[in-house]
Order: C-alpha cells, then sequence, then structure tokens
C-alpha cells in the first residue's frame, strides 16, 4: 500500500467523535469515572492507565489521524473495552460533549511541543479548553499537565491561577510524579533520556 493510500485509510477510518452534541457516558458501556487522555500520541498512557485504574471509563483523544487509527487496532487486538479513543482536535470536541460535571479526570501529555514563542498562537492548552474542561469537570477532579517546554509549563500555571474553577495542588503548581501511573511514550523517553519533565496538577473547585 502506497504513503497516499495509508494517509487516506487513516484519515477515512480513524474513530470519530458523533456529530452534534454527544454523551460522553454512551461511548463506554458500563460504569465507573470517566477519563480523558488528551493527545495520547503513541498510546503508551491508554494502556498504563488502563491496567492502573480498570474501574475507570478512559477517553482518549488524539489529533494524527495515524496514531488514533493504529491506537484503536491495538485496543480491539487486546480486547480492552473500557477504553476508546476519538480523532480529532480536543477543542471541538469537547465543545460538544455532555453531560456537565462527568469527568473525573483529564491528563494532558506534553501538549503544545512548539517551544518557539511565535507558535503561542498555535497552543491547544487556553481559555476555550479550560472552558470546557470546568463544564465537564466533577467538583474534586483533577487536571494533569505535564511538558518539557520550561516556558510551557510556566504559561500553564499562570492560565490556571487565572482560569474560573480550578485550584493548583501547590504553592508552585508543580507536583514531583505523575499521579496517574500512566506514562506516554514521550515521558517515558524524556525520563530515559534524564531530561527534565514540569508536571502540574489542579483540581476542580
Amino acid at each position: 500500500m502506497s504513503d497516499s493510500d495509508l494517509r487516506r485509510l487513516y484519515r477515512e477510518h480513524a474513530p470519530r467523535a458523533p456529530e452534534g452534541l454527544f454523551s460522553l457516558e454512551d461511548l463506554i458501556e458500563g460504569s465507573g469515572p470517566i477519563e480523558l487522555d488528551i493527545g495520547f500520541g503513541r498510546g503508551l498512557s491508554l494502556f498504563e492507565r488502563a491496567a492502573a485504574a480498570p474501574q475507570s471509563r478512559i477517553i482518549g483523544i488524539e489529533v494524527k489521524t495515524k496514531l488514533a487509527y493504529k491506537a484503536r487496532e491495538r485496543l480491539q487486538k487486546w480486547d480492552l473495552r473500557k477504553v476508546t479513543i476519538l480523532c480529532g482536535d480536543a477543542r471541538e470536541i469537547l465543545k460538544r460533549a455532555e453531560p456537565s460535571r462527568s469527568v473525573q479526570r483529564v491528563a494532558l501529555h506534553f501538549p503544545d511541543p512548539w517551544w518557539k514563542k511565535r507558535h503561542d498562537k498555535r497552543r491547544v492548552i487556553g481559555e476555550a479548553l479550560l472552558s470546557e474542561l470546568a463544564r465537564l469537570m466533577k467538583q474534586g477532579g483533577e487536571l494533569f499537565i505535564q511538558t518539557d517546554v520550561e516556558h510551557r509549563a510556566e504559561q500553564y500555571v499562570a492560565q490556571l491561577r487565572g482560569a474560573e474553577g480550578f485550584t493548583l495542588v501547590s504553592e508552585s503548581g508543580y507536583v514531583e510524579a505523575n499521579p496517574f501511573d500512566a506514562r506516554s511514550n514521550r515521558e517515558k523517553r524524556a525520563i530515559e533520556d534524564g531530561l527534565p519533565v514540569w508536571r502540574i496538577l489542579a483540581t476542580r473547585d
């Protein structure tokens, strides 16, 4: 299969969110807290979190069609029925998601990797996303963000300090370790290479 055929395959068959308003609770059968894994990349965090929290229903959102397609293939192979995947821009998907106050935990792994300040306008984490997360998250729910770009970490901390509905769990805004026992592929590589990772944790008021 040619590269163009593969790109078309990924584009046409990557799992998408339903059209219009849709219910997060209807995406996965059963019960258990709903968690969002935004920007899961190659998918390691999905599988590690599923093992660490088998009671949870995990919804992964990834903008890259190839990664979303391949992660879904692996989920089907391993028969992980409490994890599902949506391909697309999380900001666009979540503004159509219901019901409010239904999400217990959210993880964003290494978003906005462009380190130059001229790319600030491309940031995923901004007022639009934080507003939707505040609407969807339960009181006491946890929002975890990690990055290896220091000035991005500083921006996220500043945004969360000013965002209505969120409280940072530490005075600095940072935590020592990943609280979800689920590494992303990029986090695993950063740890192996001895690179710094800035981890931020906030709770929904």
